[in-house]
């Protein structure tokens, strides 16, 4: 535990973190576009960014990362309407994932007074960071308006090539087990359901992220993704039913969202979990 806290006093203390914080807040504004503009299909619309309520240009000090929300409290200037949570709470979890990125694949390594690119983690750190802000934006959909766009994930499914031929560690093999199994079994889970219930049980979109989640992690993420995601999403409902006692076992909850979840913690945590469980000791 000691080794823990040194190592995180450690990164926090690190001017590469907070660049990674500053960078995941700036891509975490334009993932709030992407997530308002999208099903909308306005997103080619506006150039800027202008208010959602009036449509005024926002200029560009009033659109600042998560700061610009709270010196505005919450309320545009230019109408007076009401800014969601959503803006600086995507902004500012897409800070912290970019910097547990650059944790989790550290790729600047300092050596004297010289620093140095280890270009394997440089490729990793590529890849989480797109594939966890394309998980951040369906999940986000997926929790307003439970949909998952098809113009996000058959697009992540189609650069499954892509991604297996600049990762260093996935293979082709991998990536199309991932998608046949993480589709394959979702499918046939939803399918057994609609036989049993004659009702629909889980959409097709959250068959498609499987698979391309699937894709750019291997087969070897659709277990951990679907067991941390379905825990997560156990919990979370148990605990809205506790609090709200409006939610029953046939409310419909979005499940893409735990799915986008479990992944995370797979890619970024897993093997330290795994280790954890599986170890003699661990628990």
């Amino acid at each position: 535990m000691q080794i823990f806290w040194l190592k995180l006093i450690s990164y926090l203390s690190s001017w590469v973190t907070w660049v990674a914080v500053l960078w995941g807040s700036v891509v975490g504004s334009f993932l709030n576009v992407c997530i308002l503009r999208i099903p909308a299909g306005t997103f080619l619309k506006h150039t800027r960014s202008v208010c959602p309520a009036c449509l005024s240009p926002i200029p560009f000090y009033l659109n600042i990362p998560i700061f610009s929300w709270f010196m505005l409290r919450g309320r545009a200037r230019c109408c007076g309407a009401p800014l969601s949570w959503q803006y600086p709470a995507v902004e500012a979890l897409t800070g912290c994932l970019f910097a547990v990125i650059y944790w989790r694949f550290p790729f600047l390594i300092q050596r004297g007074d010289a620093w140095q690119i280890e270009y394997g983690n440089l490729l990793r750190s590529l890849h989480a960071a797109i594939f966890c802000s394309l998980l951040v934006v369906c999940a986000v959909i997926d929790l307003r308006l439970m949909i998952i766009p098809d113009v996000i994930s058959l697009p992540m499914l189609a650069l499954t090539p892509a991604v297996v031929f600049f990762h260093p560690d996935l293979n082709w093999l991998s990536a199309l087990l991932g998608v046949v199994i993480g589709g394959g079994s979702l499918y046939a889970i939803a399918w057994i359901y609609w036989l049993i219930r004659r009702e629909v049980g889980m959409g097709m979109g959250d068959v498609k992220l499987l698979a391309a989640i699937g894709g750019w992690l291997g087969y070897q993420s659709i277990l951990p993704t679907v067991f941390y995601g379905s825990l997560t999403g156990a919990l979370t409902g148990i605990g809205i039913m506790l609090v709200s006692r409006k939610l029953t076992l046939r409310s419909a909850i979005p499940f893409g969202p735990f799915l986008a979840l479990g992944a995370i913690i797979h890619l970024i945590i897993g093997p330290y979990l795994q280790e954890l469980l599986l170890s003699p000791s661990g628990l």
